[in-house]
């Protein structure tokens, strides 16, 4: 599947941009599970398992709560909206689209139902909501190329729009139907920072990947730190420490200490590359994408 087209687009930007390689492929990837505690002198991390065992794109894993995670899964050529059972390791579907894939799944507030963004075969790219129990889809926004997004609040949503070869970061009120671009050529990567009224987003600024903070409603942003090459996507732990992959190792960032970015764990494979990555603070759970590159 080419990316030019897809949710993915931005990773061909972002590459011409920082001078790295081009794949024009999907990336044969899959969701281990491993748990992550802090410890006095660091973190332990266990073994990964690798939960998803499919050939093909399993990708973009959401904790919907401590016994269920959200990803991404290859299914008859397409992705649909997997659930995980961590308790009893089974996989059901959320969504089941002939006509296209799902990307990208996030719990609604306040709401039994994930949005996620859909791709068409025929090239349509739109951002819908699916019931948790597996009834009718509903279209959200019709008229913006959603890339990625998270929600704020149930009427507040963050999101990377794609425009020609870019993403800009928007803030859209469903409510009152407002919306506001607050920067150009973001990356992929929105978070929610635990315990905090911001969000962070990375954007591309004098060609280095920026982690930066934000509030949806005010706008007012910061600059958190600057992202190791090639890597694109983070996660907070806590309020304070940000994690990341750097090829088979994660890194960690503290954000008083203003880093630097030090490696505090690796995979068995060094052939590995670990890129997005997802974790529960309640219940310690990490969830990892890996692809090993031989």
């Amino acid at each position: 599947m080419i990316y030019r087209n897809s949710v993915e687009s931005i990773v061909l930007t972002l590459l011409l941009t920082l001078g790295g390689a081009c794949v024009f492929a999907q990336p044969e990837t899959d969701v281990y599970l491993a748990t992550l505690e802090h410890k006095k002198d660091g973190f332990e991390v266990s073994t990964p398992e690798n939960i998803s065992r499919n050939p093909g794109y399993d990708n973009q894993p959401y904790f919907l709560n401590e016994d269920a995670l959200l990803y991404s899964r290859t299914r008859n050529g397409q992705t649909d909206i997997a659930k995980y059972s961590l308790s009893k390791a089974e996989i059901t579907w959320i969504s089941d689209t002939p006509g296209g894939s799902e990307y990208s799944p996030v719990k609604i507030p306040a709401q039994e139902a994930v949005s996620s963004i859909r791709l068409d075969t025929t090239g349509l790219q739109r951002l819908y909501s699916y019931p948790l129990d597996g009834g009718a889809n509903t279209l959200l926004i019709a008229d913006l190329k959603i890339g990625y997004h998270l929600w704020y609040t149930p009427e507040v949503l963050v999101c990377t729009v794609l425009i020609d070869n870019r993403m800009d970061l928007v803030v859209v009120n469903l409510k009152d139907g407002s919306r506001y671009t607050y920067q150009k050529n973001v990356g992929r990567s929105l978070e929610r920072i635990p315990d905090s009224d911001r969000i962070s987003y990375t954007a591309l600024e004098e060609g280095k990947l920026m982690v930066k903070s934000m509030n949806p409603i005010s706008g007012a942003t910061e600059t958190i730190a600057e992202l190791p090459k090639g890597v694109q996507d983070i996660c907070w732990l806590d309020p304070v420490q940000i994690i990341c992959g750097v090829g088979a190792a994660l890194h960690v960032f503290k954000v008083k200490e203003k880093g630097p970015w030090k490696p505090f764990y690796s995979l068995q494979n060094s052939k590995s590359s670990i890129s997005r990555i997802a974790y529960d603070i309640p219940s310690n759970n990490l969830a990892l994408v890996v692809e090993v590159l031989e």
